[in-house]
């Protein structure tokens, strides 16, 4: 069920790609406003564009609606943000899937399969 679950996300995350892809610079900005400090933390330079934290979010959403849930768009896209960041800093996969594994959680927790399965999307993302 996890392999699974992962094998969804991975691939609505990457239908999500393609299809923002296919739009025109005209479609992508015009993405509404109200992710961009999803992409953002603390003022920081932008780590993630607002195209990908939006398919993230959807993604994540499909994949682990008990995770979602409780958690805003925002919330959600700065889990892609910070693991983008962690990544660019040369961390280790294992302790880039513990962070994800306490910034996901709220009214369930995490597990070490679901952290694997949204590093494995955000990696793609990054």
């Amino acid at each position: 069920m996890i392999r699974t679950t992962a094998a969804l996300a991975a691939s609505a995350t990457l239908c999500a790609l393609l299809l923002t892809g296919c739009g025109d610079d005209k479609a992508s900005s015009a993405a509404p406003s109200s992710s961009a400090p999803a992409a953002q933390s603390s003022g920081d330079a932008q780590v993630v564009d607002n195209v990908k934290a939006g398919a993230f979010v959807v993604s994540f959403r499909g994949a682990f609606p008990k995770l979602a849930d409780g958690k805003d768009d925002t919330k959600i896209a700065t889990i892609l943000s910070d693991s983008c960041k962690e990544l660019k800093a040369g961390k280790s996969e294992d302790e880039i899937v513990n962070s994800i594994v306490k910034r996901a959680s709220g009214k369930v927790e995490a597990s070490p399969e679901e952290a694997k399965a949204v590093y494995q999307m955000a990696k793609m993302m990054c």
